[in-house]
């Protein structure tokens, strides 16, 4: 409970900033905020459709967690798997194991 204004407070400043790299995004050279440095490997090769589902998309605003303050090691996860139909859902909040904070649901282990 400790660390769940901080929480807000980061998603209250990464929904508005999501919205706007839906169409910065587009644009051939990303603005640093929207890019993905930690997963450049991952995205290197991808087609521009992909990479831009990726970065607007499935990971935006990424590079906030390198913001001083925003990721540390150590702070609290709220995370939940279940089965639906022999399919598993999960749910996450808070800040992961590499202290970078996440808000993601989906099908599968959400790792």
């Amino acid at each position: 409970m400790r660390y769940a204004l901080l929480f807000a407070l980061i998603q209250l400043v990464n929904l508005p900033l999501m919205v706007a790299g839906w169409f910065l995004c587009l644009l051939p050279t990303v603005p640093w905020l929207w890019w993905n440095d930690d997963d450049y490997a991952l995205i290197r090769d991808m087609t521009y459709w992909r990479r831009y589902v990726y970065i607007a998309w499935r990971n935006p605003v990424a590079n906030l967690r390198h913001v001083p303050g925003v990721s540390k090691v150590g702070r609290p996860l709220y995370y939940r798997t279940w089965l639906v139909k022999g399919r598993q859902l999960y749910f996450k909040a808070g800040w992961m194991s590499n202290g970078y904070p996440a808000l993601s649901a989906g099908a599968g282990r959400g790792y």
